[in-house]
């Protein structure tokens, strides 16, 4: 009986006091018992103080759900620094547009380096490049060479440019991480950069 007694303290001393809003979520929301993932920064919080997700209201780039209606990035130029398109997938939003132009007369080509940065907890993003001339698919993300920053994720795309022509960036879900459904939404910083082959 004593061993048992002594067995109980000692479990209950090796239990790890997990303090609020020092963890992020884990993938699918997931945070230490007791706790919920704060939807806004997406960090383990005490219940009491959980709010769901809530994308910035100064981000203007809605309706921007189709090709159509793709917002345009600043002009890109031969070897370009990335820019960087913030945004969120709101709940049931199925996909977002950004597009530009490539560059003509660059020496040697040119190539697109696209990074999509998000929360490990909600729903996993991806990209695809599209030839908006034509409406095909060019190419789609891949996983990343560079670590993302703690509590994120992120999924890269690099190819070949044709000079002159319209490209499209779709961001969509990927249909996995998204809580079986209750967590279907996402916060997303895109990267968009041009480089010599």
């Amino acid at each position: 009986m004593r061993v048992a007694v002594l067995l109980s303290i000692a479990l209950a001393a090796c239990t790890p006091d997990v303090a609020s809003e020092t963890y992020y979520c884990g993938p699918n929301a997931a945070c230490p018992e007791g706790q919920l993932c704060n939807g806004p920064d997406y960090t383990c919080v005490l219940p009491s103080a959980a709010t769901a997700f809530a994308c910035d209201p100064k981000i203007p780039t809605e309706p921007d759900d189709t090709a159509a209606q793709a917002h345009a990035l600043p002009t890109l130029v031969c070897e370009q620094v990335p820019v960087v398109d913030e945004n969120c997938m709101l709940e049931g939003d199925a996909e977002d547009w950004v597009k530009f132009q490539s560059p003509s007369g660059c020496a040697g080509g040119t190539q697109l380096e696209a990074t999509v940065y998000f929360p490990v907890a909600f729903a996993r993003i991806g990209i695809e490049l599209w030839n908006l001339d034509s409406m095909t698919k060019l190419a789609e993300d891949a996983a990343c060479s560079q670590t993302p920053e703690a509590g994120e994720d992120n999924r890269c795309l690099t190819t070949a440019l044709t000079p002159g022509t319209n490209y499209g960036i779709k961001v969509r879900p990927s249909g996995e991480g998204d809580c079986d459904g209750g967590c279907r939404y996402n916060f997303y910083r895109l990267t968009v950069g041009l480089s010599a082959p």
